[in-house]
């Protein structure tokens, strides 16, 4: 089955104009000319992703494809190497842990070990892929408390997209696939209900709230100071799981 050409620009970290996000057509910064990103081109993004056909085309440089051929153009690799890695011939499935990429496993403290020796690194295959679901759920929490907080702020519109953009090159960061798209559908189940959301958007819910709640009680009627809030609380949050002896396994379990 082929990938979807979001996703392709999403692992590969490419930058989204915001309001185009989740659109037939999704605009992004060319990774191929940088034309958009020279001087007094900050509003402009030249490359088009048709989310439909799966295909993309840069309206300046002229590189255009499907959705295999970007992902051999962003990556490097072979257009053939990219055909068998999404098409090729069926193997044994691999364990989520050793699907997880060199940076994922530097985030977690895994990249070394495994490097170092193959063999305890597959041994405790169950216990990477642990700490890698806790270390997601911690930092969706955070990373939803923080788009609950700068989507209901009364602000000027470019302040509230300027710490939108700033969140999205943030969840890029993370390492967590479709960080902020994951964010953006846990936001959207708001219309529907609240009730439905994924319990670490639930969590960061909460934290927002404290956040707000923080900014009236100092005072802080321009919220101004809101966004420095949320990880003071989420770090609180962390700490009272700890002393409250929640353990891995069940914080996973609440996903």
């Amino acid at each position: 089955m082929l990938p979807k050409i979001l996703d392709i620009a999403e692992e590969n970290r490419l930058t989204f104009k915001r309001n185009t996000y989740g659109k037939k057509e999704v605009l992004c910064k060319c990774p191929f000319c940088h034309e958009d990103e020279k001087p007094g081109k900050t509003k402009k993004f030249y490359l088009s992703l048709n989310t439909h056909d799966q295909v993309y085309r840069c309206w300046f440089c002229g590189e255009a494809g499907g959705v295999l051929q970007f992902e051999a153009k962003l990556t490097g690799l072979s257009y053939h190497e990219v055909k068998e890695k999404r098409l090729g011939t069926l193997r044994k499935p691999l364990h989520p842990a050793e699907r997880l990429n060199p940076k994922q496993l530097e985030t977690i403290g895994w990249k070394e070990k495994k490097r170092k020796d193959r063999q305890a690194f597959k041994q405790k295959r169950e216990d990477v892929l642990l700490d890698w679901k806790v270390y997601k759920f911690i930092t969706l929490v955070g990373l939803f408390a923080e788009f609950m907080v700068i989507a209901f702020l009364d602000t000027p519109k470019e302040r509230q997209d300027k710490l939108f953009l700033y969140l999205m090159q943030r969840t890029k960061e993370t390492q967590i696939d479709h960080a902020f798209s994951r964010l953006l559908d846990e936001y959207a189940k708001e219309e529907v209900n609240e009730v439905n959301r994924a319990e670490w958007a639930k969590e960061g819910t909460k934290i927002a709230r404290m956040a707000w709640k923080a900014s009236y009680k100092t005072y802080d009627f321009s919220l101004e100071k809101i966004v420095l809030y949320v990880p003071f609380f989420h770090y609180r949050w962390k700490l009272e799981r700890t002393a409250n002896g929640i353990t891995k396994k069940q914080m996973v379990a609440m996903r």
